[in-house]
């Protein structure tokens, strides 16, 4: 008997972790599910949509930049006989499902926030023949109006989700190595005024930043390097969990079950974090793990930009981050905004002296 299929299309370049958590869940729920790079040839997508007749074809549509692009896939897979579900997914969409359905007129419905068990239960209903438009956690058009049902809490154990699917050609290849991104934790207790990160957990119920058994993100690293030969690793957490006592403890117990299952001294990962989460003993410890990068959310170099970005951090938390990370030997890389509403020729002339600092 052949399951009933659905169809994930985005950007695969690093691996689409999104896609992948989405599409192993409809796996788990006994759905069939194509993963396709948004970058592949029209037809070479339209003909795997055709051979695969799915019930569902999902865009997963994270910069409102690509809102034009994706429209033009969707309108060419209409006129070319696509008839099924369409929907997207992503922060944009969650944010402003008016402004994607409105824009991209193909579209049925966005799947709004964390989209596994929203996904997953309009699969169910398409496949039934039952009514979707009371899924909760979707958004959709009646009439002139646009139509938000229920927001789904946020999924409370990140644990009870199956590890994402990860298509072996979306594998990234550094140096002759095999790296793959992963997650340790989602979400972010910060509200700096330039993200959408803040914005996208904090408009449905539940707890807005979650982690991850650490001995479940080391059994899921084992498993890519033994089976996949994967031996670098991108942690895509929005803050990687560093933070307090917590964050100390949460990273041992990572290192000690990286001992555990044998990957210590045999991988290596890159992480994301602030400033002022960056300590010599503990990064010290993370690099005698494997800790190879580090990317620092900087932002700027003046006391003004970082009270207008409202990065609730100091020039010196980022100086004395940088001089730690340097003097352990650790390589870093940062984000920065040269500009901001704020900025003045003097701030641009501090924000240059503090770059080449």
């Amino acid at each position: 008997m052949t399951l009933p299929s659905a169809v994930l299309i985005g950007f695969q370049e690093q691996g689409n972790l999104g896609i992948g958590y989405v599409a192993s869940t409809l796996t788990q729920r006994g759905f069939a599910v194509r993963i396709l790079d948004f970058r592949e040839r029209r037809k070479s997508i339209l003909e795997t949509i055709r051979a695969a007749e799915p019930a569902l074809v999902g865009f997963s549509l994270i910069f409102q930049y690509y809102v034009p692009q994706f429209r033009d896939l969707a309108s060419y897979l209409r006129q070319n006989g696509v008839g099924c579900h369409f929907c997207a997914g992503g922060h944009y969409p969650s944010l402003r499902y008016e402004h994607v359905l409105r824009d991209v007129p193909e579209l049925d419905s966005v799947v709004r926030f964390e989209g596994e068990i929203t996904l997953a239960e309009l699969m169910q209903c398409l496949v039934e023949g039952r009514d979707w438009h009371e899924v909760a956690g979707i958004a959709y058009r009646e009439g002139d109006r646009y139509v938000a049902t229920q927001p789904r809490p946020l999924i409370a154990d990140l644990d009870e989700i199956s590890f994402p699917a990860r298509p072996q050609e979306s594998t990234l290849t550094v140096l002759g190595k095999k790296a793959s991104p992963i997650l340790g934790s989602r979400g972010c207790n910060r509200d700096c005024s330039f993200c959408s990160i803040r914005q996208f957990y904090s408009q449905v119920p539940g707890k807005k930043v979650r982690v991850r058994n650490p001995v479940k993100v080391v059994e899921e690293m084992r498993a890519l390097h033994e089976e996949n030969g994967v031996s670098i690793f991108l942690f895509q957490d929005d803050d990687f969990p560093v933070w307090g006592a917590f964050g100390r403890r949460w990273t041992a117990q990572f290192i000690e079950s990286l001992r555990t299952e044998g990957l210590y001294g045999r991988v290596v990962w890159k992480i994301s974090c602030r400033s002022d989460e960056v300590e010599p003993e503990l990064f010290a410890r993370m690099r005698d793990a494997g800790l190879y990068v580090v990317y620092l959310g900087i932002e700027s170099g003046n006391e003004a930009g970082l009270r207008t970005l409202n990065k609730r951090l100091t020039v010196e938390h980022s100086l004395r981050a940088v001089t730690i990370l340097r003097d352990l030997d650790l390589a870093f890389t940062y984000g920065f905004m040269l500009f901001d509403p704020s900025s003045t020729f003097e701030s641009v002339r501090e924000n240059v002296a503090f770059l080449k600092r």
